[in-house]
């Protein structure tokens, strides 16, 4: 009897801070430069869908969000919602809860009951990632439409 014997998954971290960094950098194009605790923030990305962002908590170091994605439409299947922590010292952000699981492994055992990746805080950590880059996205091109309805009626 031949038998494969399957390695296992080690977690790539350069990749991973690489997510988390990225998500500090866009994360802080987003944000205003003076926020609070408990402040929200409500970003509409069109056709019925926005998201909730909320500030959960401000320490000298490290802040700790939410964020809720909302729909008006009834085809909408699911809600998104995250809550991440911003680390100022490392300038990296990471996920710490996804969809009400607040324990995220970097490595989990593949197949499992859950069905989770084997890397599934890198996914979970690229999904912040792509959001935060479409929140951004949405708002530059908002606001470059604002200023071509402003050149135009001059």
């Amino acid at each position: 009897m031949n038998t494969v014997k399957k390695e296992k998954y080690v977690v790539d971290l350069q990749k991973l801070q690489s997510i988390c960094s990225r998500n500090y950098a866009l994360l802080l194009r987003l944000l205003p430069l003076d926020y609070s605790n408990q402040q929200t923030w409500q970003i509409e990305l069109g056709q019925g869908l926005y998201f909730i962002l909320s500030v959960l908590d401000v320490t000298p170091y490290t802040e700790q969000f939410k964020l809720v994605q909302k729909s008006n439409l009834p085809t909408l299947v699911g809600q998104l919602e995250i809550e991440f922590r911003l680390y100022h010292d490392a300038q990296m952000v990471e996920v710490t809860k996804y969809q009400q699981q607040d324990r995220i492994r970097a490595n989990n055992p593949y197949p499992n009951s859950k069905l989770h990746h084997k890397d599934e805080k890198t996914q979970i950590n690229a999904l912040l990632k792509d959001w935060l880059n479409l929140a951004i996205d949405h708002q530059f091109n908002k606001s470059k439409e604002a200023v071509l309805r402003n050149s135009a009626s001059n």
